[in-house]
């Protein structure tokens, strides 16, 4: 039986928009998968170390206390000590924080960026309105060379030492025991924010220890030995990590308030489409770091394969009215899904900037793919079949259209 006209064109016009249509679901498969990877929470990355006190935050790992820390003097002097081991001296993330606030950006933290160290706490500015008070110290880290940072407040004078020498002094800092108050996290945010290092050994006080006992506690710590407690300040939360097995890190100050490191890694308060201008409220965890540029960079280049191959696609699908808009809306509605399985998912974040970058990824590719390219494809298609444009069946070059009575046969 004869193949007809109609049958045979629709038949080769579906060789390209077939083809397009598996590059298409190849590309989508391969956005989803880089979306949603992994599928179920993945383990703390948090271990003891051997051979000495302390542990290892390798990927993705975080430590929590079991209840919040508790303030003794309102607006009191405090002084903090860590002992720690940063495994690089490049990037960021949260080395210690302390989970007191409705909304989890506006806590103190420690956090490292590149070699410098950052102390944030929340703060009011001129208007009434809660903003995050920086402090940055350069020259802080070294990839795997062990520092003890001690950093002491008393009346809006705070002092950081690092090795128990005196780096760094701000009289309008105003670090005070009313922020070391609250849920303790180490090596992580309480949105995501991972450290990778050793922490090896910690304290809380709540008073302003004096230059002599920093240094003399720095010593202690850097020989491998937790400051002795009988020069009558004993501190409030003293953790050294001495254990070497098991979930829990005791605490061997006066309030008795363990860390746990649970089985799973999680995140305290995963975001939910986090809104697109929070990054650009502080310069240091925000669009300032590298990490902000290069993860724009990703997901607008990831999707531009999107935009541009969906688009060809509804240019050769018929029925569809506005095919290059309809590729735009569907990276749109792709990433918006996506987006929102992050917020279940506790190693990606849920954010608002990505969605938009997304979406400008697909509309770029969109703008690469002209309705010009997919007239080419179908050209070449009918020249390929041997099928005549104006409707009229192809004739053989090597064969006669008409025979004898001049039939076409």
């Amino acid at each position: 039986m004869m193949q007809t006209y109609g049958t045979r064109m629709r038949s080769e016009l579906d060789g390209p928009r077939l083809l397009t249509g598996a590059v298409c679901v190849c590309i989508l498969v391969v956005i989803l998968i880089a979306g949603l990877w992994p599928f179920r929470p993945q383990k703390n990355d948090v271990a003891w170390l051997q051979g000495e006190n302390g542990i290892r935050f390798g990927h993705r790992g975080i430590v929590v206390s079991t209840r919040p820390l508790r303030e003794d003097i309102p607006g009191g002097p405090c002084t903090l000590e860590i002992y720690l081991r940063p495994a690089r001296a490049s990037g960021s993330g949260t080395i210690v924080a302390v989970d007191d606030n409705s909304d989890p950006k506006y806590v103190f933290a420690l956090r490292q960026f590149d070699a410098s160290l950052a102390v944030q706490r929340p703060a009011l500015d001129a208007r009434g309105n809660l903003v995050r008070q920086w402090w940055r110290t350069g020259g802080v880290f070294e990839k795997n060379r062990s520092v003890v940072l001690t950093i002491t407040s008393v009346q809006r004078r705070t002092t950081l030492y690092v090795d128990g020498v005196p780096a760094s002094v701000s009289s309008d800092f105003g670090l005070s025991d009313a922020d070391l108050t609250g849920g303790m996290i180490l090596g992580n945010s309480a949105l995501q924010d991972s450290w990778h290092g050793d922490i090896l050994g910690l304290a809380i006080y709540d008073i302003a220890l004096s230059p002599p006992e920093v240094d003399e506690h720095a010593s202690r710590w850097l020989r491998g030995q937790a400051p002795a407690m009988n020069s009558g300040h004993v501190p409030s939360a003293l953790y050294k990590f001495d254990e070497h097995s098991g979930n829990v890190v005791h605490d061997q100050g006066a309030d008795g308030n363990s860390l746990l490191i649970r089985p799973r890694f999680f995140v305290l308060h995963p975001a939910f489409l986090e809104p697109v201008w929070k990054p650009f409220r502080s310069r240091w965890d925000g669009w300032m770091t590298r990490s902000y540029w290069s993860d724009m960079a990703v997901n607008i280049a990831g999707f531009v394969p999107f935009g541009f191959f969906f688009a060809l696609w509804f240019l050769l699908t018929p029925g569809i009215a506005r095919p290059r808009l309809t590729a735009i809306l569907l990276g749109f509605a792709i990433s918006l899904v996506i987006e929102t399985l992050q917020y279940f998912l506790p190693t990606r974040d849920s954010s608002m900037t990505d969605l938009l970058n997304n979406t400008i990824g697909a509309a770029l590719g969109v703008a690469l793919c002209r309705p010009a390219l997919a007239q080419k494809l179908r050209a070449e298609h009918f020249a390929a079949a041997e099928v005549d444009p104006i409707g009229n069946g192809a004739a053989s070059a090597t064969q006669p259209s008409r025979m004898g009575n001049g039939r076409v046969h």
